[in-house]
């Protein structure tokens, strides 16, 4: 591993100006869950991708263990900052009612199109804790940025590797682009998934005494939402979203705006 979450100094964290936050306590609590549940993942790519030893390796070796890292880290820190926070019981709820969804149904019907799947995903990763990162400069939270910037480089070196595997099996299955774009299009779609929702609803009824209600997560969503305007690195996303499709410079330039215009209408 590039670096471990233990040698982060949580002591250094100005705990009382950051728990203030509640918005993003929800964030941050909601991406330790979903990054800690990633042995979910790993197994379920680790089946379809069962006829290439070399792929299942990296995925068991280095992908899991790297995202299980990002989870802990995530997980440490909330637990500095909100510490009386129960967040092995929120934890419980969002995977007893997560786990179901987490099967190879989701999964696209080819393996080159699953990697493109994999690649928007470690796109959206790698770009969101970029914003995370800074958010927490603006706030003076180097701690936080820290474990952003950590996280955000991994993700950026496993859409490097998934982009290698998109390209071995591309060589057979030869996707034109009007096939990238779908898959894409299909994945950014998700961007907003159950799994951010079940996440946040399982925070929700572990702070509250009340039922949980929809409403609820639509509010967060427009906090997202202003969120992402100040702080997401759209040019960032857009050369990674549009670096399967081979474009050449001058396409490539006159696409931006369109996938700049998509990632907002999409929510991002």
């Amino acid at each position: 591993m590039r670096w471990h979450y233990e040698e982060i100094d949580y002591q250094h964290i100005d705990k009382a100006r950051v728990a203030r936050q509640d918005f993003l306590f929800y964030l941050i609590t909601s991406a330790s869950f979903i990054e800690i549940t990633s042995d979910v993942y790993e197994k379920n790519l680790a089946t379809f991708y069962q006829d290439n030893p070399k792929v299942v390796e990296w995925l068991q070796k280095v992908w899991e263990p790297e995202e299980l890292q990002h989870g802990k880290a995530l997980k440490k820190y909330v637990q500095t900052v909100w510490s009386d926070f129960d967040w092995e019981g929120a934890y419980e709820r969002f995977r007893k009612e997560y786990l179901p969804h987490c099967t190879l149904d989701e999964f696209q019907p080819t393996k080159a199109k699953e990697m493109l799947a994999r690649m928007v995903v470690e796109t959206g990763t790698s770009t969101f804790y970029r914003a995370v990162e800074r958010f927490s400069q603006e706030l003076n939270e180097p701690i936080l940025a820290q474990i952003a910037h950590n996280i955000s480089k991994d993700e950026i070196y496993h859409y490097d590797k998934f982009y290698e595997a998109y390209e071995y099996y591309n060589a057979t299955e030869k996707l034109g682009k009007n096939e990238i774009v779908k898959v894409i299009y299909e994945r950014l779609k998700m961007v907003d998934g159950e799994d951010a929702r079940i996440a946040y609803k399982a925070i929700y009824e572990t702070l509250h005494d009340t039922p949980f209600e929809d409403r609820y997560y639509e509010e967060h969503k427009k906090g997202v939402s202003k969120f992402a305007k100040k702080y997401y690195p759209y040019n960032m996303a857009i050369k990674m979203l549009l670096k399967p499709l081979n474009l050449n410079k001058t396409v490539e330039k006159a696409s931006v705006p369109i996938i700049r215009g998509a990632l907002k209408v999409l929510g991002i």
